[in-house]
């Protein structure tokens, strides 16, 4: 179990996230939506330890989570110039004994001996889940993954996480795009006010959208129908 208790996080005076309090099952597939600025990269970041609470914990089973049991495949990522994907791919260290690198670039049509700097958006996030993917770490968190990617890559994706989550890792994933959510996620937690604010089974999916989207679903109609 995942447990988060009393977490609190400010950027100098400014509230982001308060005491949350709640306790994540292992090896089971949860999404995180929320409105843009609702906190969910810095909950992430609070969770893979890149950020310190102001106070709380975040526990697994009672430990600390170490960093080297954390796969973070983030929203935006760095990559030094004048570097191949296959170079990029080589800094990180193969514990996947399954992980195939030429069949997995085909599959996600990444030309590994090409600098990385000529990649356009969707094929950097691409090999960013590969590195990540050579790895067989106990916690994958995918911040935005669907972004960028082509129709191909996206269903890959998709089947990608649920792969992982028979080999019992546990999922995290947080998106704008919440389609794809329902079918992969067995619960998805609603951040607002800058907490938790409820999680949903997937009996419930049907009720996620407007209550996540409602209040500025309306809003939008209501400008838009004087303004076109």
């Amino acid at each position: 179990m995942i447990s988060i208790k009393d977490v609190t996080f400010s950027y100098n005076i400014k509230s982001v996230l308060e005491n949350i309090t709640i306790d994540f099952e292992e090896n089971v597939v949860h999404g995180v939506v929320g409105l843009n600025g609702s906190g969910k990269t810095t909950f992430f970041n609070l969770l893979t330890g890149f950020l310190e609470s102001d106070k709380g914990s975040i526990t697994c089973n009672g430990m600390p989570i170490k960093k080297q049991d954390i796969a973070y495949i983030d929203a935006e990522s760095f990559f030094y110039p004048k570097i191949t994907a296959r170079e990029f791919l080589s800094v990180f260290p193969m514990s996947n004994t399954n992980f195939k690198e030429d069949e997995l670039a085909r599959l996600f049509n990444l030309p590994l001996e090409e600098f990385i700097e000529s990649y356009s958006t969707g094929m950097k996030k691409k090999l960013l889940i590969l590195s990540q993917l050579k790895q067989d770490k106990r916690i994958y968190i995918f911040d935005e993954p669907f972004n960028g990617l082509d129709i191909e890559s996206n269903k890959a994706l998709q089947i990608i996480i649920e792969i992982l989550n028979k080999k019992e890792k546990t999922i995290f994933i947080a998106s704008h795009i919440i389609e794809p959510l329902y079918t992969i996620c067995h619960k998805i937690h609603h951040l607002k006010d800058k907490t938790i604010l409820k999680t949903y089974l997937p009996t419930d999916y049907e009720d996620l959208d407007q209550e996540v989207f409602g209040q500025l679903t309306d809003q939008l109609k209501n400008s838009l129908n004087h303004s076109i």
